[in-house]
């Protein structure tokens, strides 16, 4: 697969791998769950990690805890695993990180930047997350795509 395939069709693609009923209608939790996922398991394919992404996990689950009924059966890192197997396989030439992935007005949006400039992108998101849910119990679920390629 080419390097130009919009991040988030592959975001999109990845998390659809989580779901028991790919015909069912996910609840929004489970949406987002299966997509940071999709992103953590993209990263790790790379050699990147992303810190405390179980906090995420936690509030989504929290705000559903039934969410976990709609997904494949098995814990957080199978499926982590069953993805960055499917990424190395499908994109084995795709060094893009993700620095960002979920949904915003009923659309997947992915900010990702070249490996070489995540440290300092990731950072920057960190920050951007940190100060836009500072006083807020919401989830972090924003995010839109900032680069093409």
């Amino acid at each position: 697969m080419e390097t130009c395939s919009k991040m988030s069709g592959i975001m999109k693609e990845l998390a659809m791998m989580c779901f028991r009923d790919t015909r069912a209608l996910p609840s929004s939790e489970a949406v987002h769950t299966a997509l940071l996922l999709a992103n953590v398991a993209w990263n790790r394919a790379l050699g990147q990690d992303i810190p405390d992404y179980e906090n995420v996990l936690m509030e989504f689950t929290r705000s559903n805890p039934k969410l976990w009924s709609e997904l494949r059966p098995g814990n957080t890192e199978s499926l982590i695993e069953m993805m960055s197997q499917a990424k190395e396989e499908r994109y084995p030439n795709d060094r893009r990180v993700v620095v960002i992935c979920g949904m915003r007005e009923g659309n997947v949006r992915v900010e990702w930047c070249d490996e070489k400039d995540y440290p300092e992108a990731s950072k920057l998101a960190s920050q951007r997350m940190a100060a836009l849910y500072a006083h807020s119990n919401v989830p972090l679920k924003r995010s839109k795509k900032t680069k093409k390629k």
